[in-house]
């Protein structure tokens, strides 16, 4: 975990998971709440781009998964479940809620961050609606690819270890990856890459495993792939959207899996659309449109 938040800000409040890891969560902007549920080796400052899109019109919540930024993790020696991290999801919607006085929260998620928000939004009443914006890393992992980054994370090379993941998994090109590479946040994945392997493997199961948790998921749902993934990406997006009852894909058109850094005006606006045509299915009082 690194030490101190990289991007240099103080959280504006603190949830606590029910294993009791401390969770740090920053808000800014007014209106109806959305929270937005970061990927992996990233921390809350990945939406950094995204964020002014959309706080003249919510108020946005943003926080720091389990073992990076200013959150904590679990002890030393305890495995890493993934179910942890839906806790840690719930206990930051109940401050949220809370706090904004508002029976449930709007969720924008990316990539892990996704698989994290579709598994703490089964059975969950305080999320109302939830955007899977290019869930998961890939359909399949090539053979000996997850060896190899965590070979990569076992020598002390997290540039290369991240590199494989968005290159050999994900299935980015390179002018994708050296985006990534080029921005403000690459310094904090490479903070994170310790982590990569144990999201690696959660996520590599997530969908094998999780049809079940899925298709108990009963708020409205858009997956949402970027037309330039990869075929296989785009094709978990669509096997996603099927195991979730009434879920909605959609694509973003000339974007891949990084659109809240390379599109995040369009990401927003479609994210917003979503939440104003879903407005009416579920109740939602308390707080104004704008």
């Amino acid at each position: 975990m690194t030490p101190k938040d990289p991007a240099g800000e103080q959280p504006t409040a603190t949830a606590t998971s029910e294993d009791g890891v401390p969770i740090a969560i920053w808000a800014s902007g007014s209106g109806r709440p959305v929270l937005l549920v970061h990927g992996t080796t990233s921390d809350h400052s990945t939406f950094d781009e995204l964020v002014p899109h959309l706080e003249n019109k919510r108020r946005v919540y943003r926080y720091d998964r389990r073992g990076r930024g200013l959150s904590g993790d679990g002890p030393s020696g305890e495995p890493y479940r993934l179910e942890l991290e839906f806790a840690d999801l719930a206990a930051v919607v109940g401050h949220v809620v809370t706090a904004e006085g508002a029976p449930a929260v709007d969720v924008i998620s990316h990539s892990f961050g996704a698989y994290v928000a579709m598994g703490a939004a089964a059975g969950q009443s305080q999320i109302r609606s939830l955007v899977a914006y290019s869930p998961g890393f890939g359909a399949e992992y090539p053979r000996g690819a997850l060896d190899r980054i965590e070979t990569a994370v076992g020598e002390s090379d997290p540039d290369t270890a991240l590199r494989l993941v968005f290159r050999d998994v994900i299935g980015m090109p390179p002018e994708d990856i050296q985006v990534l590479v080029d921005s403000e946040v690459w310094r904090v994945r490479v903070a994170a890459a310790w982590s990569v392997v144990r999201e690696c493997q959660a996520d590599e199961a997530f969908p094998k495993v999780s049809r079940a948790l899925l298709a108990t998921i009963s708020l409205p749902v858009l997956v949402l792939s970027g037309d330039r993934n990869v075929p296989a990406k785009r094709e978990l997006a669509a096997e996603l959207a099927e195991m979730i009852p009434g879920a909605e894909l959609d694509s973003l058109s000339g974007e891949g899996h990084a659109a809240h850094h390379t599109a995040p005006a369009a990401l927003a606006s479609r994210c917003l659309r979503f939440f104003d045509e879903t407005a009416g299915r579920t109740a939602y009082s308390g707080l104004a449109n704008s």
